[in-house]
């Protein structure tokens, strides 16, 4: 009796946890490369947008913001020598496919390349486990142990980047100071929220998390964007690399 109920434990613990093996495979081509761990690739002539999972390369500087260079460059280049105009395949944890800019969350592979560690093992990118560790987040933290002991790319002992890509986005990122405008909904005082009530800040690229557009700095399509559908970048490449594409004359979506 004792072991029936334990093969019985067994089998609701094997239901409820991920599976290593749930994943989904795709295969296109490469289109570009935007930085060190996001690409843009044609898959059965659709363009989608790819995060290579579990890995976050320097982030490549625009305009004025300093920080990351000249690892940023590098780490793009790196990646470009190894897939730009390949043919990929993508293997897409089941559960847990989109970040939050819905961009495909993805191991990519070359015929003789595991990329997201090779990012990591040459020193062009960190491992950067998430929510959620797919069946090779172990592979990718052992490369980048592998990487920091020989004090390769990034971890150069003398001229290694001394701050991780997340820290600098964090560090960089200004305060809007518009959520502050919600109390009165957490007071009950729910109201529709309108363009006069979240002014946009003058040099922000503002993109539609509903059409994926984006738009520049003060043009009217950016004042008409509804606040719940708002998503702010500092430059277009950015807004780019989320996987937001530059709104044409008259779409002003809300």
């Amino acid at each position: 009796m004792i072991f029936h109920w334990i093969l019985f434990f067994l089998f609701l613990v094997s239901c409820l946890l991920p599976s290593a093996a749930a994943a989904k495979t795709l295969a296109g081509k490469v289109l570009k490369v935007f930085d060190g761990d996001t690409i843009l690739v044609r898959i059965h002539a659709r363009e989608k947008h790819v995060r290579l999972r579990e890995i976050d390369a320097p982030e490549v500087t625009h305009q004025k913001r300093f920080g990351q260079e000249p690892w940023g460059r590098r780490a793009r280049d790196f990646a470009q020598s190894l897939v730009k105009g390949k043919i990929v395949r993508l293997e897409i944890e089941e559960g847990d496919e989109r970040d939050k800019y819905y961009r495909l969350l993805a191991y990519v592979f070359t015929d003789h390349n595991f990329i997201n560690r090779e990012m990591v093992k040459s020193g062009n990118a960190f491992f950067y486990p998430g929510h959620f560790n797919g069946k090779h987040a172990a592979e990718l933290k052992e490369a980048e142990e592998a990487a920091r002991e020989k004090g390769v790319g990034v971890w150069d002992k003398k001229k290694g980047l001394q701050e991780r890509p997340h820290e600098f986005r964090s560090r960089t990122k200004r305060d809007e100071g518009l959520f502050s405008q919600f109390t009165h909904l957490i007071r009950g005082e729910a109201k529709k929220p309108t363009a006069k009530a979240y002014p946009i800040p003058p040099d922000k690229v503002v993109a539609n998390k509903r059409s994926m557009i984006y738009h520049m700095p003060g043009s009217p399509g950016a004042a008409r964007v509804s606040p719940k559908n708002r998503l702010f970048f500092d430059t277009p490449e950015e807004a780019e690399k989320a996987g937001f594409r530059r709104a044409k004359t008259g779409e002003l979506q809300r």
